[in-house]
């Protein structure tokens, strides 16, 4: 069944136009299991950093503990963000293969290492990847909840796609958002920082006003007149190397760049907050936490820096042995090659930066 909403555009003609739909896979993705737990999710951006870093977070933290491989809680589908599909990207390997030596070579799809090199790695049974998607596991990893986008952002729609996104973690009522985010090294006007080098920094929204203080002007924390971004530091972001980000990175002085993410969702989840008001026409307070951490890096092969996003945010969430040495021994014929000797690469990149050539046949 379709857990879904819809909207109207008030236009020259009345059209009814989709907004954010779900579709739980099983019960325990039903909206109301996700009640004060943690969303961890990217934007898309420079690097594909946080993709990454979720890809490598769901496989080691969630489906590599589970018997079953599988962690798909449900799917979103929303009109302003482009379709995809593809074969499972957490599939299991197959009974019977090993990954090569830590820091080898990644093998390519139809290769195996020991097997029939004619028969694919993957599973057959496995599900199609969307979109959007929700992973978790209540029993492999509690009160976090993992989403997913593969698909980009329609041009000119991320507002709109950051709205129903918010509006959709409300309703869910996670208690603790963590959105994950990359920018390219020039975004910090004047940067001596070299190609290659990544830092990573921590960003937050303090909410909306329609009224702004001089102090707050003075310390770079609006965003026109109605969107307040702290400039303060987060220590729990800082004692794990994240210092707050540089304010020359956060284009103040061009408020139409908020309109691509990260800022987009960050100040969306900002209105969310300082819009909700009870019968009595108070404002209630929703209690989400949200924080941003933003890989500022070169583009490139970046799954190293997705490694390091993945390992900081455990480190902030509280969630410890990422990669214990029962999980490893118990999901070896599942878990891939490691980076940073924690992190299980996914199957769905064997053939990511040019790790395996492409067959001859695909080109005839």
């Amino acid at each position: 069944a379709c857990d879904g909403k819809y909207s109207t555009r008030a236009r020259t003609t009345h059209v009814l136009t989709r907004a954010m739909e779900y579709f739980p896979s099983h019960a325990g993705g039903d909206r109301a299991a996700f009640a004060g737990k943690t969303l961890v999710l990217p934007a898309v951006g420079h690097g594909n950093v946080g993709q990454l870093a979720v890809d490598l977070m769901i496989q080691t933290l969630v489906v590599d503990r589970l018997a079953s491989g599988k962690s798909r809680l449900g799917c979103l589908d929303h009109p302003s963000v482009l379709p995809c599909v593809g074969t499972d990207a957490f599939a299991p390997i197959g009974e019977g293969r090993a990954y090569p030596p830590r820091g080898g070579p990644v093998p390519t799809l139809g290769t195996t290492t020991g097997g029939d090199p004619h028969r694919s790695c993957r599973d057959p049974g496995g599900s199609l990847a969307t979109s959007l998607e929700l992973h978790g596991d209540e029993t492999a990893l509690p009160g976090v909840v993992f989403l997913q986008q593969r698909g980009d952002v329609v041009s000119g729609k991320s507002n709109r796609f950051a709205i129903d996104l918010a509006d959709f973690i409300e309703t869910c009522k996670f208690g603790k958002v963590v959105i994950l985010a990359s920018l390219p090294s020039t975004a910090q006007n004047g940067s001596k920082e070299t190609i290659g080098d990544t830092r990573f920094r921590h960003a937050r929204v303090v909410g909306i006003s329609s009224e702004v203080s001089d102090t707050e002007k003075a310390r770079g924390e609006t965003i026109g007149a109605t969107f307040a971004f702290a400039t303060d530091e987060d220590l729990r972001w800082t004692h794990l190397g994240a210092c707050t980000i540089e304010p020359d990175s956060v284009p103040t002085d061009a408020p139409d760049k908020f309109s691509l993410p990260p800022w987009s969702l960050l100040r969306a989840l900002a209105k969310v907050s300082s819009s909700r008001k009870n019968t009595q026409g108070e404002k209630i307070e929703l209690g989400i936490d949200v924080s941003c951490l933003v890989a500022v890096c070169s583009e490139g092969d970046n799954s190293d820096d997705a490694a390091r996003a993945a390992e900081t945010t455990s480190l902030f969430l509280g969630i410890q042995g990422a990669r214990s040495l029962d999980v490893q021994e118990e999901s070896f014929c599942r878990s891939g090659p490691l980076l940073r000797e924690t992190w299980s690469v996914p199957s769905s990149w064997r053939g990511a930066y040019g790790r395996g050539a492409a067959a001859r046949a695909m080109f005839a």
